[in-house]
């Protein structure tokens, strides 16, 4: 139970790291006015500094307790985006953004009352007992799942908010089940139990590598494009409910969970994804003044070409 703790506080400090990367990350995408590679701009590799010791610290915690209880704490970055969002971008806070927070709080508490108490912690897994489980005919067609869906939506090219999110998603829960693995087999390693004999430790390196930098890619995509009032919350309720999924379909996190528990679990879910969309869900009023700036923007556009025609005629 002490480990579990310890990777639920590592998470939180984890995601709220995440969530200052997505505010940071923003401010230098706005000001890549001339539209050039954001990988020039200091402030977005200071962004994606803070998004990687937070996933590094979500690796830790994921090496501590359950999948299924790390990744709903995904929340706090929503959370801490607020008062970020207020000291870099501006964003005041209101009151649906405040009631967001508590049902955020209110939501992940429970989730992390459920899966905590739900049974004794799990050992580390050796490479013979991952294999048995991912062997499985229902982790299989996860997977499969998850590997066609993401390649058919990557050779699309389709530019919507849900495609670039979905990649992530499904991605981010193959990741978050190999970094568990990865995990167990380098602790027992550790312990004198060689698990680096096998080959498999090393052929899910290559999955690590590649389904994280599809995922930054693409989530990079989704908030240079559309901002992060649509990107957090759509990210948040995928990926945590198919790496939720995953984690029980694999590792069986709440085959031994209640049937009253499993509700409380459910709705400390539908809790949470509420109160992220109140967080991160732009109001009407925020709407309006994005549409009346985009209107400026446009008609200020027309004026200019209106006064080239006229100097050409001049000339």
């Amino acid at each position: 139970m002490q480990n579990t703790f310890l990777g639920v506080l590592i998470a939180i400090c984890g995601n709220s790291l995440i969530g200052s990367s997505f505010a940071v990350m923003k401010v230098a995408h706005m000001r890549n006015v001339e539209g050039g590679s954001y990988l020039k701009i200091p402030m977005w590799w200071a962004g994606t500094a803070l998004m990687i010791a937070g996933e590094l610290g979500n690796l830790v915690a994921y090496s501590l307790a359950k999948p299924s209880l790390i990744s709903p704490l995904g929340a706090v970055s929503v959370v801490i985006n607020v008062p970020v969002a207020w000291l870099l971008l501006g964003e005041k806070a209101s009151l649906r953004n405040m009631i967001g927070c508590a049902m955020c709080v209110l939501g992940g508490y429970g989730i992390v009352g459920v899966v905590a108490s739900n049974a004794s912690e799990r050992d580390a897994i050796t490479v013979a007992e991952f294999q048995n489980m991912a062997c499985r005919p229902s982790f299989m067609i996860f997977l499969a799942i998850s590997s066609f869906e993401s390649l058919d939506l990557i050779l699309s090219g389709r530019r919507t908010v849900m495609s670039y999110i979905t990649v992530c998603s499904l991605l981010g829960g193959v990741t978050v089940l190999s970094i568990k693995a990865s995990t167990s087999f380098l602790i027992l390693t550790l312990q004198g139990r060689n698990q680096m004999s096998s080959p498999l430790p090393y052929a899910l390196l290559p999955v690590l590598v590649v389904t994280l930098l599809l995922q930054v890619q693409y989530l990079n995509k989704a908030i240079a494009e559309f901002g992060t009032s649509e990107v957090v919350p759509t990210y948040y309720v995928i990926f945590t409910s198919w790496a939720v999924l995953g984690s029980a379909i694999l590792y069986g996190d709440l085959n031994e969970t209640t049937t009253q528990h499993l509700i409380v679990f459910i709705i400390s879910f539908l809790a949470t994804s509420a109160g992220v969309y109140l967080v991160a869900y732009p109001s009407e009023s925020s709407k309006s003044e994005g549409i009346q700036r985009a209107a400026a923007a446009e008609e200020g556009a027309e004026d200019l070409l209106l006064l080239d025609d006229d100097l050409e005629s001049l000339l």
